[in-house]
């Protein structure tokens, strides 16, 4: 009887984990010192300092909308890359536009997505998505690369639970309340309630420059619209043909461009540390709360009016912002010139309106208990 020997089938190979970055670009070749350079220079950091040297810990090989180099329609690929690949990292600093859509794509699939942003550059909408923080600074950034390598670890071996738009889509059961994870009690690095108050006014200090920032840019809008305003009442003047407003739309939509898109910029920051605030700010209400009225006064009562002013200086501001908005929109029906600041500031109205909800619950509690 002869004996043949079989050789044992090698094994399959595992298929490698597909995984998209979505990030917003920016543009390399765009001039030096602009906005698109600065947000590829900027974004470009966090690719290769936070998501590539985490992907490789696990031997995942990230995709960016830049790196696809396949032919064909580049949006149709990257949608291709939002609907299948296996995991996608969002990065939603600064509230992009293009970013916030193919997140919401992404959302209703399912399947893992882990989101990342730098501290006060959030769109508030997403807030109570967890989200992993961080600064741009050295160790910020390695903090950022270690909870990112933690998140693909749990993305990979630990399932991932379905967000609310797909639950919805799929007929799944409601998700069960996250616990809420309190650091150990003699974990050095877990702050202590006046530490927690501290952050507070730290960021207040912080939304107050932001809140002067975009002043100022209301300030510049409002006074290139006053120095125009002659030009158009000439343009308008019975018997001037209508090719005499194309000069002073031109104008009036270069003059507006850089200080619309800043106000944008201002509003989406604004609206960041907002949401950043709101857990560190209900706390202290909490605390506040849980004190005899005769113990509140002194830094208590002081904290509790701070939030009242807050309130209502947002308020106003949202106020003036609204009035700057409807404006624009009567000069963006009349020339495509305005179209561009036209749609930076309402998208700068709609960031600071989302937020006035919170505003208004800050303003309410800080009242019921003053």
């Amino acid at each position: 009887m002869s004996i043949v020997a079989v050789a044992d089938p090698e094994p399959e190979e595992a298929p490698m984990t597909t995984c998209f970055v979505i990030a917003p670009i920016g543009n390399e070749h765009a001039p030096d010192r602009s906005p698109e350079l600065q947000a590829f220079e900027e974004n470009l950091e966090i690719y290769e300092k936070v998501i590539l040297p985490a992907c490789a810990r696990h031997g995942i090989v990230p995709v960016r909308a830049d790196g696809i180099a396949d032919s064909g329609e580049i949006t149709e690929q990257i949608c291709r890359h939002v609907l299948q690949d296996d995991i996608v990292i969002a990065d939603l600093t600064g509230g992009n536009a293009n970013v916030t859509y193919e997140l919401g794509i992404r959302h209703l699939t399912g399947k893992p997505i882990i989101h990342i942003g730098e501290h006060g550059q959030l769109p508030f909408d997403l807030s109570q998505i967890r989200t992993i923080m961080f600064k741009r600074s050295r160790s910020g950034l390695v903090r950022a690369r270690q909870d990112l390598e933690t998140a693909l670890e749990g993305a990979l071996h630990n399932g991932f639970v379905p967000l609310t738009p797909a639950r919805i889509l799929f007929g799944l059961p409601a998700a069960a309340p996250s616990a809420v994870v309190e650091a150990e009690p003699d974990d050095p690095e877990a702050p202590g309630l006046i530490d927690r108050f501290a952050r507070v006014q730290e960021q207040m200090e912080a939304m107050g420059e932001t809140t002067e920032t975009m002043a100022g840019f209301m300030t510049v809008i409002s006074e290139v619209a006053r120095q125009i305003g002659p030009v158009l009442q000439r343009a308008s003047q019975p018997g001037t043909p209508m090719s005499a407003w194309l000069p002073a739309m031109s104008e009036l939509g270069k003059a507006m461009a850089e200080p619309a898109s800043g106000l944008r910029e201002a509003c989406t920051r604004f609206a960041g540390q907002m949401v950043e605030m709101d857990a560190a700010v209900q706390m202290a209400f909490d605390v506040i709360a849980t004190m005899p009225p005769e113990q509140r006064a002194g830094s208590p009562t002081g904290f509790l009016e701070q939030m009242i002013s807050t309130a209502e200086s947002t308020h106003e501001m949202v106020g003036v912002l609204s009035e700057v908005e409807v404006g624009m929109r009567w000069l963006v029906k009349m020339s495509r010139e305005l179209r561009a600041p036209g749609r930076d500031i309402s998208a700068a109205v709609k960031q600071v309106s989302g937020v006035v909800t919170r505003i208004a619950d800050w303003e309410r509690r800080a009242r019921e208990l003053i």
